[in-house]
């Protein structure tokens, strides 16, 4: 049976006590640690920085997936792979040439992706397709408080789903913002392998319940189709 892929994002958790938290994400069973590297420009916030990543390396094995936030990515690529990133995401919408940020990051031995604003078309992101390992849906505006849930890029993911079927591409499909029990069954079913969880994850009264809830329901809207 195929099974829900949930990553923790690390902007979520209390940073004064990160290697409690990497091992609250480790003790429910989460797949992996998303960490957004955000520099003021692309998003209005600042995120993380390639010292907080080398410091979560050091910590924990979790496979560690970076989605930059930031203007001119390919720029900034080289210096998170070399501390332990496992995966670099690259927004379509940044100032930058997809394909030369792609073939940098998989030239360093490291696992690739482009990301989706809500807005953006799925037509933009289908010439680079063939050469992600992951595609990253934003289902929420970007920002450091997006709590709100954008029912639209549903049939982005769907759109992805049925592009990777009819060309036998074996990219993941990932989503990113305001992930919650609510709607993860939706987001499952419309074809979503990895789910990034924020505040429903790190700030609920219960985490490792809430992960298995949320593997179980991954599970049942997999098998439902």
């Amino acid at each position: 049976m195929k099974v829900i892929q949930l990553y923790a994002a690390i902007l979520a958790a209390d940073l004064i006590h990160l290697e409690s938290e990497v091992r609250l994400a480790e003790e429910a069973g989460i797949t992996g640690l998303h960490v957004d590297v955000a520099d003021g420009h692309f998003v209005p916030f600042f995120g993380c920085g390639v010292e907080l990543v080398s410091a979560l390396r050091r910590v924990t094995s979790l496979p560690l997936a970076v989605h930059f936030l930031i203007q001119q990515p390919d720029r900034y690529a080289r210096s998170f792979i070399e501390v332990g990133a496992d995966l670099v995401i690259s927004h379509l919408e940044a100032h930058h040439r997809p394909e030369k940020t792609l073939e940098l990051v998989r030239g360093m031995g490291c696992r690739s992706g482009l990301a989706l604003s809500p807005l953006t078309l799925f037509s933009k992101v289908v010439p680079f397709l063939p050469y992600l390992d992951q595609l990253l849906i934003l289902t929420s505006h970007p920002g450091l408080y997006a709590d709100c849930f954008v029912s639209e890029t549903v049939e982005k993911i769907r759109q992805a789903r049925d592009y990777r079927q009819n060309h036998n591409l074996r990219f993941e499909i990932a989503v990113e913002g305001a992930i919650t029990e609510e709607n993860l069954g939706l987001v499952a079913r419309a074809g979503a392998d990895v789910c990034v969880l924020g505040k429903s994850f790190f700030q609920s009264s219960d985490p490792v319940a809430v992960a298995r809830r949320l593997v179980l329901q991954g599970a049942e809207a997999l098998a439902a189709g």
